[in-house]
């Protein structure tokens, strides 16, 4: 069985979009990313890269998510 793993780049600091990581319907853009990711029967592995204190934070609410 093949390893399918998820990397989501999560960076601080938008020139073009300020504060993207914000909250949309009660969410951060990235907590969007990582559920549709854990849902997926496809992937085996969440691995989230980021500068973002913010970000990590984050994915430590996740069990199954590398920072």
């Amino acid at each position: 069985k093949k390893k399918v793993i998820a990397i989501i780049p999560a960076r601080a600091g938008s020139k073009r979009l300020k504060d993207k990581n914000s909250e949309v319907l009660q969410k951060t853009l990235v907590t969007w990313a990582i559920e549709s990711a854990l849902k997926s029967c496809m992937i085996d592995t969440v691995l989230v890269t980021s500068n973002s204190k913010r970000v990590e934070k984050i994915c430590s609410k996740f069990k199954k998510v590398i920072f």
